[in-house]
């Protein structure tokens, strides 16, 4: 096998597969009553934006704007966003062998790229916050922030023992973005079925 190959086959062929579907579905309009109750029932701060998610700022500093819970949501998940993920996933590189450090790295720089092929690609039905579109949503698919979370999760598990504790962080993080608004749930379990292709090609987390 060789250094690029899949270390899980199964695993990369499953995930791969659940993502793929997962996109199809969402672009066709199959899943759009989940996303609208979503929207409907499930994001009590949703604010229907006039520019795009993803800016400059978005990217390096977190969003802080009322109510509180909405900002705590928002710091909850800032890890995830890309300047400090890559952060973190540099830090959690320098403590590995060179293999596992560049293998790391390769997956988030993946991850990124398929988040960002996913979004200038699909466009999902119109979801509407009572009577207003909210265009955000249209290209969200799949969610990078759970992406990404997964990604530096896994960096941080396999560089310290206790790291651990920062996958239960990750497996948090899909649900926050949906209560904030920032995702809906096709985004986000679009981007889990992502993160478990990518973890075929993930180095052994370290054992307690």
């Amino acid at each position: 096998m060789t250094p690029l190959a899949p270390r899980r086959p199964r695993l990369a062929i499953a995930g791969g597969i659940l993502a793929a579907l997962m996109a199809t579905l969402a672009a066709v309009g199959a899943l759009r009553s989940v996303d609208q109750y979503a929207v409907d029932h499930l994001m009590p701060w949703l604010q229907v934006r006039h520019h795009p998610f993803v800016t400059f700022g978005a990217l390096t500093v977190p969003s802080i704007e009322p109510p509180a819970a909405n900002t705590a949501l928002e710091l909850w998940t800032y890890p995830a966003a890309v300047l400090p993920s890559l952060l973190i996933v540099l830090a959690a590189a320098s403590r590995l062998a060179r293999a596992d450090a560049m293998r790391w790295c390769a997956l988030w720089c993946a991850g990124n790229a398929v988040e960002l092929a996913g979004k200038l690609t699909l466009r999902k039905p119109d979801l509407y916050h009572h009577t207003f579109h909210v265009a955000a949503f249209d290209t969200s698919l799949p969610s990078g922030h759970t992406i990404r979370a997964f990604v530096l999760a896994g960096a941080v598990a396999t560089a310290w023992r206790s790291g651990r504790l920062a996958l239960v962080w990750a497996a948090t993080v899909p649900f926050a973005l949906v209560v904030s608004g920032a995702h809906a749930p096709s985004d986000v379990v679009t981007g889990l079925f992502v993160a478990l292709t990518l973890a075929a090609w993930a180095p052994n987390v370290r054992k307690a």
